[in-house]
């Protein structure tokens, strides 16, 4: 193997990237974060919450909002879900501002309105709370045509700082760095970067290991930025999994190994950005879901005949099963893949998540179905508020490739899937 030289480049590009890359709307706060913010009323029944909510209770206004945000036993509805946050927002709930803020900021379920975003995002600040200090600071750092204040937003970034926040330590570390709104010191950009980075948190281990490969504030030291790239990684963070790619391609840091290389460059393109210090989402890679209620199908003829049998007869368990088996077989199977779509599809009108699922990722990937995001995503809304778990976390990774337009029309057939549903 021919041995290439470094492209700067792209590790240049890939620290612009995570650097400038604040946490999006559906993961700002981890799950727990989230479910403590809603009190009592996390785990209250849909009823007993749905009537508080309507009496005017904020945290259950909260509580319900976030379960339409996230799909879980009811159908997701970002249109909804902004009308609640609003009600809790109006009594002085500071999570529910806070969100409220973001759905602004990102034009989803309302029209795109920056003023707007960042007038519930100051009234959340006021508080003085860490997450909601750095969900302004992010917002206030980044601003159309040079309009951010990178000075205002790293004061609170450090206020959140001091109370523990990691993610707000990483960006006041990204603006030394560069030195925006501050001086630029790269001594003090790795000191607040090795805290976090110690602790797992991947966007943090991301540029400290940038900081390694160039030799910026600490000795050039190749294999220590391929263990903090590679701990990045594992973690799902595919600016991190990129630039692991380039150290494997070039041999710095680790073994010179152009198929490791050309397997993580497929993996940083597929994965999707996570939120850093969060669980790595959905290995997309794989092209299926499996019901994990389920033992693996027997792939013996004799097995294999009686699911066909049931598939014939309309079985939908039987049909997800088949379905699942046929799209085990190479991408490059066409015949087969839409023999799956097609017993996928009984399985999901039928009401099988995993096949909803399933069915909602061929239309992703455009896998023997016209590519339609719309469709793809309606059918992993319906799976996820159907319980699967595995599909409101697939409908996360996804969400950044389609428009707020989508999401809505998405939604909007979700629910009229379900409001028509016999």
């Amino acid at each position: 193997m021919k041995r290439r030289q470094v492209s700067v480049r792209a590790l240049t590009l890939a620290a612009a990237l995570c650097a400038a890359a604040p946490p999006g709307l559906i993961a700002l706060l981890p799950v727990p974060a989230a479910a403590q913010m809603a009190g009592d009323w996390e785990a209250a029944p849909q009823a007993q919450l749905e009537a508080a909510a309507e009496a005017g209770t904020a945290g259950a206004q909260y509580a319900l909002a976030l379960r339409l945000e996230e799909g879980r036993g009811l159908v997701q509805n970002y249109r909804l879900a902004v009308e609640w946050f609003a009600r809790a927002a109006e009594q002085g709930h500071v999570a529910a501002q806070g969100r409220l803020g973001q759905y602004y900021h990102h034009g989803l379920g309302v029209e795109k309105d920056r003023d707007t975003a960042i007038h519930w995002l100051e009234r959340a600040a006021a508080s003085g709370q860490a997450q909601a200090l750095f969900d302004l600071a992010a917002v206030v750092e980044q601003g159309p045509e040079g309009s951010g204040d990178p000075a205002r937003a790293a004061d609170l970034y450090r206020r959140a700082m001091e109370q523990g926040h990691d993610e707000a330590a990483v960006s006041l570390g990204v603006l030394y760095q560069n030195g925006r709104g501050v001086a630029q010191d790269l001594a003090r950009a790795r000191s607040l970067y090795e805290g976090p980075a110690a602790a797992g948190n991947a966007r943090a281990q991301n540029n400290l290991g940038l900081m390694y490969v160039r030799g910026e504030g600490v000795p050039q030291d190749y294999a220590r930025a391929a263990d903090l790239f590679q701990s990045a990684a594992d973690q799902g963070l595919a600016v991190a999994i990129g630039n692991l790619a380039t150290m494997y391609e070039n041999g710095f840091g680790v073994p010179l190994d152009e198929v490791r290389a050309a397997e993580l460059n497929r993996q940083a393109g597929r994965s999707g950005e996570q939120v850093a210090g969060e669980a790595a989402g959905p290995d997309l890679r794989s092209g299926s879901v499996f019901d994990t209620r389920l033992l693996p199908p027997d792939t013996g003829a004799e097995s294999l005949q009686q699911l066909q049998s049931g598939a014939r007869a309309g079985d939908p368990l039987a049909e997800f099963l088949l379905g699942w088996l046929l799209l085990q077989e190479g991408r490059e199977d066409y015949a087969r893949h839409r023999q799956a779509a097609a017993l996928l599809r009984r399985a999901a009108e039928a009401g099988y998540p995993a096949a909803q699922a399933n069915l909602g990722l061929m239309y992703f990937e455009g896998r023997a179905l016209p590519q339609d995001y719309v469709l793809g995503y309606m059918w992993l809304v319906l799976a996820g508020s159907a319980g699967l778990a595995e599909a409101r976390a697939l409908s996360a990774a996804l969400l950044p490739q389609m428009t707020p337009e989508q999401i809505t029309e998405a939604q909007e057939l979700a629910e009229g899937r379900v409001n028509t549903t016999p």
